[in-house]
């Protein structure tokens, strides 16, 4: 029996992963199917970071001390916000707000990765 997980990863993950199984694929003489490809194009047009920075920035994301969610470090790996408005647009569902010196924490961790 198959058991399917469920993880969050970052765009850059994703275009890691669908480029292994393309290749896996071509050796096999098939093709992506086509969801699969979309995703590939996606990824690969919208991923800022390598795997390599994405995964070295979601740790250190993680360290900043905020009680931070898994999705929202991971959509602050792929949009990289530039301002205290991006930030507060990817928490914009939340029902508490952070500091203005909590997102700036946030922000000069981004910084070294735009």
């Amino acid at each position: 029996m198959n058991v399917i997980a469920e993880k969050n990863v970052t765009l850059a993950e994703v275009k890691n992963i669908l480029k292994d199984k393309k290749k896996e694929y071509e050796d096999a003489g098939k093709e992506l199917f086509y969801e699969q490809k979309r995703a590939y194009d996606h990824a690969t047009k919208a991923a800022k970071l390598s795997m390599k920075d994405a995964k070295k920035l979601v740790e250190e994301v993680k360290a900043v001390g905020l009680s931070l969610s898994e999705d929202q470090i991971i959509k602050i790996v792929d949009l990289l916000p530039e301002t205290v408005d991006d930030v507060r647009a990817i928490f914009a569902k939340e029902r508490f707000k952070y500091t203005e010196e909590d997102i700036t924490k946030i922000l000069d961790v981004v910084a070294h990765y735009r």
